[in-house]
């Protein structure tokens, strides 16, 4: 800390500090503040519980990031898994540089190209015949399907240096020992994959939780409601202070459960690391 490079850091601190540090606190300010019946206000939970009229969007954002993450996280691990076997350290570095993009690769952009081809007068939508089936993008199901573009990219970004890490040492003690693949995978390779498996879905699941631009574009903010579009829907209906307080008590709980995916993402990829050093 007492080295003259440490100033190099001030920039970054000043735009953590105005803008994420400072929104936060204003946010959580107002979350709590309650109105009295004198024009006043105090502290309290009341604007926490009036979320029971969102209960329908924060079912509705669960259930897409449990679905989505789940599908994500199974086609994203097999995928890493078979790209590591291919031992090339060339394809892991393509394939790392185009997950790191693919996965923060959305908003307006990412819901017109879906529309262009899965939509209702969409190229794939038309070849597939997935009218005939019921499906239409303008559904949990087309959101859940959307949103794989960026999050199996994420999975894989996560999973790969885990796959790519397991030692060839490891599977020769294990032939050596008498075990079978069966077992080398039950006994080590799954025990020491397990954490970034379950890391890179919680970090799938708070993705999805959380995007709102390319939901916005879909489907808009009154026929599917999720926490991010009902946010936007409040701050935009001129209902005053009631429903700014809403909406940052919204935000908050969103802050808290963003807090938690990464915790627990963090704790997971420490403990994975410790076996891939």
């Amino acid at each position: 800390m007492r080295s003259p490079a440490v100033l190099a850091l001030a920039p970054l601190t000043l735009i953590i500090a105005v803008f994420f540090l400072v929104p936060i606190f204003g946010m959580t300010t107002i979350a709590f503040a309650v109105q009295t019946d004198d024009g006043g206000t105090r502290i309290g939970l009341d604007n926490f519980l009036d979320l029971s009229s969102h209960s329908r969007a924060m079912r509705n954002s669960v259930l897409i990031s449990v679905v989505g993450s789940l599908i994500a996280a199974v086609a994203g691990s097999i995928t890493a898994f078979c790209i590591a076997q291919i031992k090339s350290e060339r394809l892991d570095s393509v394939v790392a540089v185009f997950s790191s993009v693919l996965a923060n690769d959305g908003g307006a952009p990412l819901a017109f190209s879906f529309i262009v081809t899965l939509g209702n007068t969409g190229i794939i939508f038309g070849l597939l015949g997935l009218e005939a089936i019921g499906f239409t993008l303008y559904s949990w199901q087309g959101l859940v399907a959307m949103y794989q573009y960026f999050l199996i990219p994420t999975m894989i970004m996560v999973t790969l240096p885990t796959f790519v890490g397991l030692r060839k040492e490891w599977t020769e003690a294990n032939t050596s020992l008498g075990g079978s693949r069966l077992t080398f995978w039950r006994r080590v390779g799954i025990p020491i994959a397990t954490p970034a498996l379950l890391g890179g879905w919680i970090l799938l699941f708070g993705s999805a939780f959380a995007t709102y631009a390319s939901a916005a574009v879909l489907i808009g903010s009154g026929g599917f409601p999720l926490i991010p579009l009902s946010i936007d829907s409040l701050l935009g209906s001129g209902l005053g202070a009631g429903g700014q307080s809403t909406a940052m008590a919204l935000g908050v709980t969103m802050v808290v459960i963003a807090v938690v995916v990464l915790f627990f993402f963090n704790r997971l990829q420490r403990r994975s690391a410790r076996w891939l050093q």
